[in-house]
């Protein structure tokens, strides 16, 4: 049995827009001993062919590739998809195999530090090296930070996969998003030029050129609240979908965790019990990308980030959608 033919419900999808938490979340799940994780290998392998944004109507179009599409980022396993850190020892591996992969990720992970072997962390594969057929309790769990206009889609095409879409409050996420590019994190500005979805947009009276004379901080709430109201409306109704507050996870870890552990059919384990403990109880440097941090006061940090101008103007577009019902805190 291949990687690529496993059930779909072995799969667990995670969803969330960018600097919403889906990294920490996703490491919960990397944390239990029978996960394979996937660390957004849809960066790796593009789907040019499947529309960015697919609307309902058309997900009977894309079925087929979408399908395809999915059996190819479980078996992409390169550096960044398949020796993200921090790795955990895992039950359907032995110790030899163990140190054999984690020689090979930090080997990679260092020869893409010179700029001649930037290629090599990117390409050259990481094998897993097991049988799905021998270890049935197994779940593949996959990471995604641009499939929100996918999200019916690809809940469609993997029919019994569990899916998990986190959502971090707007100010939260913006603010996020523009410290990172203070930091240099990112690949010039904002990718914000455009509408991700203006068929949606039409019913909140904003058209593409109204969008462009927007302040930068309503344009990111606008596509903050489109995109995530598009993935919650098109997985509306499946009872294998959890929608999970980022707020919440940082407020009470572990029972949120144990709950989406059970959810994908997983048991509590020491290993991740650990990990969660180290994970939001770090003292030191605060780093962008680092999934060790307080989380307790992570939630509340933009309201030293942002100005009382761009609090007012996110919380305006905010109330405006049906997404006020997830940040009832923010509402007054």
């Amino acid at each position: 049995m291949k990687l690529s033919d496993i059930g779909s419900e072995r799969i667990v999808l995670i969803l969330g827009a960018p600097r919403s938490g889906t990294t920490w979340l996703a490491k919960i799940f990397d944390s239990h001993p029978d996960v394979l994780y996937r660390h957004e290998p849809d960066t790796v392998l593009r789907a040019t062919d499947l529309p960015w944004a697919c609307s309902r109507a058309d997900i009977p179009l894309h079925l087929d590739d979408a399908r395809a599409y999915l059996a190819e980022l479980i078996g992409t396993a390169t550096v960044k998809t398949a020796g993200s850190l921090p790795m955990f020892p895992k039950r359907y591996e032995n110790l030899p195999v163990r140190l054999l992969r984690h020689a090979l990720v930090y080997a990679l992970r260092a020869a893409a530090l010179n700029r001649h072997g930037y290629r090599l962390g990117r390409t050259v594969p990481v094998p897993d090296m097991l049988d799905p057929a021998r270890h049935r309790k197994l779940r593949v769990v996959i990471k995604s930070v641009g499939s929100l206009g996918r999200a019916g889609l690809f809940a469609a095409a993997l029919p019994q996969a569990k899916v998990v879409l986190i959502v971090r409050d707007a100010w939260g996420q913006i603010a996020s998003m523009r410290r990172g590019v203070a930091l240099g994190k990112f690949d010039g500005a904002l990718p914000i030029a455009e509408l991700v979805d203006p068929q949606r947009a039409t019913r909140y009276g904003l058209t593409p050129a109204q969008f462009a004379t927007l302040p930068e901080v309503e344009q990111l709430a606008w596509n903050w609240a489109i995109l995530n109201e598009k993935a919650i409306d098109d997985l509306g109704g499946l009872d294998r979908v959890m929608v999970l507050r980022y707020q919440d996870l940082c407020e009470h870890p572990e029972q949120q965790a144990r709950e989406l552990l059970a959810f994908a059919g997983l048991s509590w384990e020491p290993q991740t019990e650990a990990f969660l403990r180290r994970s939001t109880s770090h003292a030191g440097p605060d780093r962008y990308y680092a999934v060790f941090r307080a989380t307790s006061a992570t939630p509340d940090r933009w309201r030293q980030d942002l100005s009382p101008e761009d609090q007012r103007r996110i919380h305006a577009v905010v109330r405006a959608t049906s997404l006020a019902a997830l940040c009832p805190e923010f509402n007054g």
